[in-house]
């Protein structure tokens, strides 16, 4: 029996009805030809069918008081209630499919079971089957989750394939072997109390930057935390969830990052904050101040090997300005994202890592406490971006066409976008309260405007360029 980790204790204990902290991600499957009726039905059998759950998917929460709270066996566990079959009313359309996802994402898990469902929807009027995956973070990341789903899948579709928790011990002994790996590197050939008075000195060196640059004295490219401008994102959301999907092709961002000298990962930063702001006017709200979004942050230098500690932090990045043109916005983003993993390297990656803890864990504390009405927001939505398969995949003969990733509310907060790469595609996943964010279905069509939009004025600075050096 394995004791819950500090992190995911915290994913439990921030908890509630309102804010349930599970994670979700969409499927579409086209079935094999010939196979078209039937074979959601079928496929739901076969996985009644199948070998019981393994770690951690056969395993409950025990939240006794007497001890650390840790995860025991559930003994037998009923396939019957964790893979459901649902079947859309005629006509079987798009909005139906993402009105069912919302109510099947709006609601906390049963902690009496073990933490997981999986939704095989049928009846789409386009042929497809849809599979919608559901595991509370404190089982799973949204990382770790695609990678449990895609060792499910093959390469082809005559490979035999075994659902996600069948076989996911190894992956639980691997996740295991990560942590222990973790512990080796905080404990390792420097020791812990030298590691921790490094990072409290850094800490220190942190607080005092960050003070300054309140005072208007030392600038710095950290953003102060709690000084987002509070909007429609900053309401403390209910229960009712609303989901908004877009796909946009991956080539269209890597080009516009290799003509602009930016990443990726920035213009999806761009493209979203473009979106939002839309939004956010067609509502008639507007501030002088840009948005901070919460975000993953590698903060491994460059060159370093991937094989030590797990060097991912979450950083608050400064958006853009509700008018800036795209280019100007993109490279205000840029200068956001280098910025922040560039002065955290040059203070010390541990005392940033403790300084997004602390932050974090006051803003996640006053959300709960419904403290986040008198006090300034720390960030106004989590934008994350989680690396896919790069291959066309199968799950049980039928070929995996979209997968999209549907992430968590924080307290306090009415927005999340996780982004999902697959076989070529960026995958949009939005999730917001659906009676904060009225008309929020939209913002799929903001996506693909302001991608467009980014560039044409990216086409337009390069032609400008290739002229004046022509002339």
């Amino acid at each position: 029996m394995a004791n819950l980790s500090l992190l995911d204790l915290g994913f439990v204990l921030f908890e509630s009805d309102a804010t349930p902290l599970h994670i979700s991600g969409l499927v579409m499957l086209t079935p094999p030809a010939g196979e078209t009726e039937g074979f959601g039905r079928r496929l739901v059998e076969e996985l009644w069918d199948s070998d019981p759950p393994q770690p951690p998917f056969d395993q409950v929460l025990d939240l006794a008081f007497t001890r650390w709270p840790r995860w025991q066996s559930a003994g037998t566990v009923d396939l019957g209630y964790h893979v459901r079959h649902s079947q859309l009313p005629e006509p079987g359309s798009p909005h139906q499919l993402l009105e069912l996802i919302s109510r099947i994402h709006s609601y906390r898990l049963d902690r009496s079971r073990p933490l997981w469902e999986l939704w095989v929807i049928d009846g789409l009027d386009s042929g497809e089957v849809a599979l919608v995956v559901k595991v509370h973070h404190a089982l799973a990341d949204g990382v770790r989750a695609s990678k449990l789903f895609a060792r499910s899948c093959t390469l082809r579709p005559d490979e035999p394939t075994k659902p996600f928790w069948v076989g996911s011990a190894e992956t639980d002994a691997t996740a295991r072997a990560e942590r222990a790996s973790l512990l080796a590197c905080l404990l390792g050939s420097r020791g812990l109390i030298k590691r921790q008075i490094g990072a409290s000195i850094g800490l220190a060196k942190l607080a005092g930057k960050l003070a300054l640059n309140s005072l208007n004295l030392q600038p710095t490219r950290l953003k102060v935390p709690f000084t987002a401008p509070r909007t429609p994102f900053n309401i403390s959301p209910d229960r009712a969830r609303t989901v908004a999907l877009a796909s946009l092709p991956l080539r269209r961002f890597s080009r516009i990052a290799k003509l602009t000298g930016t990443t990726a990962n920035d213009v999806m930063l761009t493209v979203c904050d473009m979106a939002l702001h839309r939004y956010l006017q067609v509502h008639n709200w507007s501030s002088r101040k840009p948005m901070v979004a919460l975000m993953p942050i590698n903060l491994r230098r460059e060159g370093e090997t991937p094989v030590a500690c797990n060097k991912i932090s979450l950083g608050l990045v400064e958006l853009g300005h509700s008018d800036d043109p795209p280019l100007q916005r993109l490279g205000n983003i840029r200068d956001g994202t280098m910025g922040v993993k560039q002065e955290a390297l040059e203070l010390s990656g541990d005392a940033y890592y403790q300084y997004s803890i602390i932050v974090n864990g006051l803003a996640l504390t006053a959300g709960r406490l419904g403290l986040h009405h008198y006090l300034p927001p720390a960030t106004n939505m989590l934008i994350s971006n989680v690396p896919g398969p790069t291959q066309p995949l199968y799950f049980k003969g039928a070929q995996v066409t979209q997968m999209y990733p549907l992430s968590l509310l924080l307290p306090g907060q009415t927005l999340n976008i996780t982004l999902l790469s697959y076989a070529g595609e960026i995958h949009f996943g939005l999730v917001c309260c659906r009676r904060s964010l009225p008309g929020f279905d939209a913002i799929a069509d903001y996506l693909h405007e302001s991608l467009v939009e980014l560039e044409q004025a990216t086409l337009e600075a390069v032609t400008e360029v290739v002229m004046r050096q022509a002339g």
